[in-house]
């Protein structure tokens, strides 16, 4: 288990820019041609000085939903010749933005299944087709969950050693660990003995990494998330290394493969509640029961915040840990099982660190919670259950990581959200979430705050949780967290006037909201 070098304080504003390098670039001024021309470093200082064809060199990612709203970026050359088009085969992308002349972020619209050439139309002409610019529609697959008792699948302390800058690892987990069907896994990873600020991304083997992050750290911090990635069609999941070299610890949680029979896998949201905190605090559930070294406390799931009393296998947490009095380490496992080699949460004293936890429910419905050093207070939020075969619930389609908010430059409204403020975030007709879609899982970053605060997410047309928080922070921290959040159904909620929606919340201070979508279900 994680025992060592514990979380020294969170990702602070000077590594923002090193930590998510290639976000910074998704700018969302000017469509189609109108950034020919024009930019501090996008097309040059005021004067269209670029001539040529449009060249394509590359697509990423290359594949994507017959449903359209995924996110492509093109790479290639003679972007900034006025570029009046993009096509996907012979339909125009649903919109462009001209990044910088050797770069350009589209959105597929709807299309049938198969490939097709990726076309960028300048004043010069049309690109040229190769096998380059190949992109693939496929139909998305619905999967059912499994949830297992964690198992440590790596730990390049022991193996391998630690990744260096720009350094990959590549994880077979396909027909190995899960059966060769599956589509998609959840993974508890973390990060350890960083030698400088970084950032690690992991994706599906043999695509393009995308530009997003799963876990953000300063050097020495042991930081972990949990992660919902598709595996490549041999069963495989890379782990890239931004910057300097740090250590992987893997924990495989449970994944997702298509149905057989039945419907015992499915998810059911829940807009979130508070079941347990230990805080000596009256009115909580397991008021005073903080955690010594070396304990266990048991939480009643079933029966508690939405969660029925039975149709249940598995439960959708946010475990914080609060009021830590050395370094240490929660693991949350199934009631009746043996103690795993696997953590959850990584603390040093009086950092408030949240996880998303997916956990198979135990004997009498109850999970248990382990405290591996020191004392802490525990409190746990849930938001959802997946089923077993004697109830009903949504599947779940996994897409390309997708960045679909970005205070900071777009995607959505540019700038900060500030103390008392709430922000809606539209995720159906983003990223590839179709409409329709029941709920979304979302990896929710916050970057630069002034205070320290927290941030809820809960569907937009519920009201705001009284408690309940998803990520917690301090003054210049970027602080990751996995959510699995109910969507709207009521449109008039939503100032889009849409369904399909979330609410974001933030108390005090101002702070910058990065979400990328990693998958949905309906």
């Amino acid at each position: 288990m994680l025992k060592r070098s514990l979380i020294a304080k969170l990702l602070p504003v000077a590594a923002v820019i090193g930590v998510l390098a290639l976000s910074f670039f998704a700018s969302s001024v000017g469509l189609f041609g109108s950034l020919a021309g024009y930019g501090y470093g996008i097309c040059g200082y005021g004067s269209n000085a670029f001539s040529g064809t449009a060249t394509v060199t590359g697509v990423s990612p290359n594949t994507g939903s017959t449903g359209g709203g995924t996110t492509v970026f093109i790479t290639g050359s003679g972007f900034c010749n006025t570029v009046s088009s993009v096509k996907f085969g012979t339909i125009a992308a649903a919109s462009i933005n001209v990044l910088a002349d050797t770069e350009i972020q589209a959105v597929t619209q709807a299309e049938a299944a198969g490939l097709v050439d990726v076309t960028v139309t300048n004043a010069a002409g049309t690109s040229a087709t190769s096998t380059a610019d190949q992109y693939t529609f496929v139909t998305p697959v619905p999967s059912v969950y499994t949830a297992l008792t964690p198992q440590r699948i790596k730990d390049t302390r022991n193996s391998g050693g630690p990744l260096g800058q720009g350094g990959s690892l590549v994880l077979a987990i396909g027909g190995i660990y899960v059966p060769a069907n599956a589509t998609s896994v959840v993974l508890n990873v973390t990060a350890v003995d960083q030698t400088t600020a970084g950032f690690f991304t992991v994706y599906p083997t043999g695509g393009s990494a995308p530009t997003a992050s799963n876990l953000n750290w300063v050097a020495g911090q042991t930081i972990p998330n949990l992660v919902s990635v598709g595996l490549s069609s041999g069963g495989d999941v890379t782990i890239f290394n931004g910057l300097g070299s740090a250590d992987a610890v893997v924990d495989l949680e449970g994944y997702f493969a298509p149905p057989t029979t039945g419907t015992s896998g499915e998810f059911v949201p829940l807009t979130p509640a508070r079941i347990t905190d230990t805080r000596n605090i009256t009115g909580n559930i397991n008021k005073g029961k903080t955690l010594a070294a070396g304990t266990t406390l048991p939480v009643q799931v079933t029966g508690a915040g939405g969660v029925p009393t039975s149709g249940v296998s598995a439960v959708v947490l946010n475990v914080t840990a609060v009021d830590q009095t050395a370094n240490g380490f929660f693991t949350v496992f199934p009631a009746g099982a043996a103690l795993p080699v696997a953590s959850n949460l990584n603390w040093t004293p009086g950092v408030t660190v949240p996880n998303r936890v997916i956990v198979p429910v135990g004997v009498g419905g109850v999970v248990d919670i382990y405290n591996g050093l020191g004392s802490a207070d525990a409190v746990v939020d849930v938001n959802g259950y997946i089923t077993d075969s004697s109830a009903v619930g949504a599947h779940f389609t996994p897409v390309f990581p997708t960045r679909i908010k970005d205070t900071r430059n777009g995607p959505g409204a540019i700038g900060k959200i500030g103390a008392n403020s709430t922000t809606n975030v539209q995720v159906t007709g983003a990223g590839g979430v179709p409409a329709g879609a029941t709920a979304a899982v979302l990896n929710v970053t916050v970057a630069n705050p002034t205070l320290e605060s927290d941030l809820f997410v809960w569907p937009a047309d519920a009201a705001m949780p009284t408690a309940g928080s998803d990520l917690n922070f301090l003054p210049g921290d970027s602080v990751p967290n996995l959510v699995v959040v109910k969507l709207s159904t009521i449109a008039s909620t939503n100032p889009t006037g849409l369904p399909g929606s979330v609410n974001v919340y933030n108390p005090f201070g101002s702070t910058n909201l990065i979400v990328d979508v990693v998958g949905y279900f309906s």
